[in-house]
């Protein structure tokens, strides 16, 4: 089947082939649990309705006692028993699911009558595990007289929980025909709805899910068109930003360059490092090397005094004599860098 062929189904089939899984997941769910829990725990106390052309009798289900008055609890409709075929059959351990199907394939041989004719349910007596066999005991009604059954019961207010057969009080049977008689029903109002409301809940659950995420979509849309509305201002601001940023980073370094070639401070360190005895007749200075021309009497290591100084460095004689810088008397014309000058 494709796309196309399911978009064309009946919705009523398609509540069918719904229904159909869900019971088959919970088979293969209960054909795991082991007999004696699943015994134990699905075992519910219930009212039998035996329920015929003259009336209704309820009886409870384990102590067979008739009941006064309808309680309740969920009521299981019980046909008699000479209206029901039993037969016991040995077959291969298998999930109900399966045993099922394979009971269905297999019923005209098993039974006296074609498939169309009845409905069918299957109950497991026993089971050998270590043969791997089953012992099943499988109920056959006539439809029409289940579909009578079932017109009965709803003429007298009765919904059925369940249609099986009378085995007297105190051994309740499993067997249940309601789940086939709905089938061929096409399933109850009850299902229908609850089928309807759980499909409208799954098409407003994805609705929602729809709007929330054209929601996030339309505000991220917008918040994208405002950050470009303002893009070119921020493009502008960044700019100034940068410029502004240069500027100051100008302005730094004329500062400190002006700081640093002064020459007031550079003349005041030539003044200090100058000993007594030598004086300073000519003074010159480029921002990068100090020159000094002077006299000095009994003055030696002059320029050791002047590489002393914090703010010299790279003191040096300039006279083209070089006995003039031995001397420690005479003229003297020395150089000498700047401390920490930037190039």
């Amino acid at each position: 089947m494709n796309f196309k062929d399911l978009l064309n189904t009946d919705h009523e089939a398609i509540i069918q082939w719904l229904l159909h899984a869900f019971r088959w997941w919970v088979d293969e769910l209960l054909g795991m649990v082991p007999t004696e829990w699943r015994d134990r725990f699905l075992k519910r106390s219930a009212t039998i309705a035996e329920v015929t052309e003259a009336g209704v009798v309820y009886r409870d289900e384990q102590s067979g006692e008739v009941l006064q008055e309808k309680p309740r609890r969920s009521v299981k409709v019980a046909m008699p028993a000479g209206q029901v075929l039993l037969r016991q059959i040995d077959l291969p351990i298998l999930p109900a699911s399966d045993l099922k199907r394979m009971v269905a394939l297999d019923l005209d041989r098993l039974t006296p009558f074609k498939a169309d004719q009845v409905l069918f349910d299957s109950e497991i007596v026993s089971r050998d595990e270590e043969r791997g066999r089953q012992q099943v005991t499988i109920g056959v009604i006539p439809r029409q007289a289940a579909i009578r059954t079932l017109e009965l019961s709803r003429a007298n207010n009765i919904e059925p929980a369940a249609i099986g057969v009378s085995a007297g009080p105190g051994t309740p049977s499993a067997l249940d025909f309601l789940p086939a008689l709905r089938d061929i029903e096409g399933g109850s109002a009850a299902r229908r709805r609850a089928t309807y409301i759980w499909i409208a809940a799954g098409v407003l659950l994805a609705f929602n899910l729809f709007m929330l995420t054209w929601r996030d979509a339309s505000a991220t849309n917008q918040l994208r068109e405002a950050v470009e509305s303002q893009q070119s201002p921020v493009t502008v601001a960044m700019r100034l930003r940068d410029q502004v940023q240069k500027e100051a980073s100008r302005r730094a370094t004329l500062l400190r360059l002006q700081k640093q070639n002064a020459p007031l401070p550079v003349l005041e360190a030539v003044s200090q490092a100058l000993p007594e005895g030598a004086w300073a007749e000519h003074y010159e200075w480029n921002g990068r090397t100090v020159q000094v021309r002077g006299f000095r009497k009994d003055t030696p290591d002059l320029l050791a005094k002047i590489e002393a100084s914090p703010l010299l460095r790279n003191a040096r004689s300039l006279s083209s004599d070089p006995r003039a810088a031995m001397a420690t008397s005479g003229s003297f014309e020395l150089a000498a860098d700047r401390e920490g000058r930037t190039r």
